[in-house]
């Protein structure tokens, strides 16, 4: 199976604010400031592309055009071109070792996930930097804040790529007796792209099967308007909750706090008793309308594509807009992989997709969504011993990894699995192509799921007209694993520089190689 190093998060190297995170990254070169004023439209985001497609430090943006006193960045967690340290903005996040692989940084973030957690410490306005500076009434004015126009064909500036969206259920509402929740109310952490209107108003999905669509429908069921905040440069423990797709009635504060080891430091919102992170950069307030709509779309999303499609969405009514002194908005620029949105999303989506395959009881060893993919597939690594663990043949095993997967939550992030051996790393994409070439049998390994409520995301450009109505199709699970009258019987010998020669031979080569003229070679 290759070497995997197994590591604790260290708690106490974890960032407890954005601004620590990204000053972190900027003394070790990962982030570049330009002082040059940069135009919000489409030149923010042709810098902050270019920066993501050329592996490149990731820029902070100290004067953008029309936006005087805020600053913008990326989100944070690219790649990087250090030798040996490809993943080390995503690394340091969660503090864990600037070496780590995705695979080697998933078991550590589940542990501390699953240990308790810590009750928020709630401070007051005057302790809390995220109050620092407060618009109201007629001084609102969301034009003035770092929004860019990212992609030419946009309809408009997308000022939410990278917050918290926080939205808490109505009284009245009773919570299943499963809920993991603060309180008696479910409140809900999530993230999806959000659009300015005019100088007051915004507009983005609330989506009914996305947790905070599924508030937002509680209110407008009670003929209510939805509170809402939107908190930008949030600490990173609460940023990687974002797109991790708990289960619904689970508040995502909750495994933050776990991540971090103590209570977040929270403040009360201006207008709503909904609670923020007090080191948000920005937070905007204000109530998502149970009646009115506007016209939101297109937008270029993280698969990489531009769509045509423009929808009547729910119009959010800004009420008030708090922000630090020196403001960053963070910003992530979806487009052809790999990006934050990517990284951001499928880490940590794929790490609770596994989580809740363990709990399924399926032997899984780890599972990434690798980043080359555009989160569209799910690379699923279990034993080679599972048909002894399960006692399962291939068909029921497949089968029993699509149920768990497409009836939860998290089956609606993705709609191709690919399921490997042991001696394939999901997280190296190499390896993953070639298990996908030359062990997927295309008719005895590929399994088709058309009872699943679920399409993926939706946003996937191959989706035909009838399974966008419906609202389902599309599953597959491409298995890679021997078929049926090949279980028990030993892999044909892999022919590799590790796996065909003798250790002899391979530590003699490996002594001699630098003194040889090579380099040290890629990780």
């Amino acid at each position: 199976m290759g070497i995997k190093r197994k590591f604790t998060i260290d708690r106490t190297k974890i960032p407890r604010s954005y601004r620590e995170y990204i000053e972190i990254l900027r003394d070790r070169g990962e982030a570049v400031e330009i002082n040059d004023e940069v135009d919000w439209y489409l030149e923010m985001g042709a810098i902050l592309r270019h920066a993501s497609e050329t592996v490149a430090p990731y820029p902070i943006f100290n004067h953008v055009k029309d936006s005087p006193g805020f600053r913008a960045s990326e989100l944070g967690p690219t790649c990087s071109r250090v030798p040996g340290k490809r993943w080390q903005r995503l690394a340091l996040l969660l503090g864990l070792p600037d070496d780590a692989t995705p695979v080697e940084m998933q078991d550590p973030l589940l542990d501390a996930k699953s240990e308790p957690s810590y009750p928020p410490v709630v401070v007051s306005c005057e302790q809390a930097p995220c109050k620092q500076n407060c618009w109201r009434g007629d001084e609102i004015d969301l034009n003035k804040l770092p929004a860019p126009l990212l992609h030419d064909g946009d309809k408009g500036r997308y000022l939410q790529t990278a917050g918290a969206i926080i939205v808490q259920s109505p009284e009245g509402e009773v919570p299943p007796d499963d809920a993991l929740i603060l309180g008696d109310r479910w409140t809900n952490w999530s993230i999806s792209r959000g659009m300015i209107v005019n100088k007051n108003t915004m507009t983005g999905l609330w989506l009914p099967f996305q947790h905070n669509g599924m508030i937002y429908d509680m209110w407008k069921k009670q003929g209510k308007d939805c509170p809402f905040a939107i908190a930008f440069g949030v600490p990173p423990v609460a940023a990687v909750q974002l797109a991790s797709a708990p289960p619904a009635w689970h508040d995502e504060y909750i495994y933050a706090s776990a991540l971090l080891g103590e209570g977040l430091e929270m403040v009360k919102c201006e207008t709503s008793d909904l609670l923020v992170p007090a080191s948000s950069e920005i937070v905007v307030e204000g109530f998502v309308s149970a009646t009115q709509k506007s016209i939101e779309g297109p937008f270029g999303e993280f698969p990489g594509y531009l769509s045509d499609e423009s929808h009547e969405e729910p119009t959010a009514h800004i009420t008030c807009v708090t922000f630090r002194d020196n403001a960053i908005l963070p910003i992530c620029t979806p487009g052809i992989p790999i990006d934050s949105t990517l990284i951001n999303g499928g880490f940590f989506i794929a790490s609770n997709a596994v989580e809740i395959l363990r709990q399924g009881g399926i032997p899984v060893i780890d599972g990434i969504s690798p980043f080359e993919a555009s989160s569209h597939w799910l690379v699923i690594r279990v034993p080679d011993s599972w048909h002894k663990i399960t006692g399962l043949t291939v068909n029921d095993f497949i089968d029993k990894i699509a149920n768990v997967f497409w009836t939860h939550h998290v089956g609606k992030t993705c709609a191709k699995l690919i399921v490997v051996g042991e001696d394939i790393p999901p997280d190296n994409i190499d390896k993953v192509v070639w298990a996908l070439a030359t062990r997927n049998n295309p008719v005895l390994g590929v399994y088709h799921y058309p009872q699943y409520d679920s399409e993926g995301t939706g946003l996937q450009v191959y989706l035909d007209v009838a399974t966008k109505l419906r609202g389902r199709g599309g599953l597959v699970i491409y298995s890679c694993l021997p078929i049926q009258e090949q279980v028990g019987h030993p892999l044909e010998p892999v022919l590799s520089f590790e796996t065909n020669y003798p250790q002899p031979v391979k530590q003699k080569i490996r002594e001699k190689w630098a003194v040889w003229g090579f380099a040290e070679g890629r990780n």
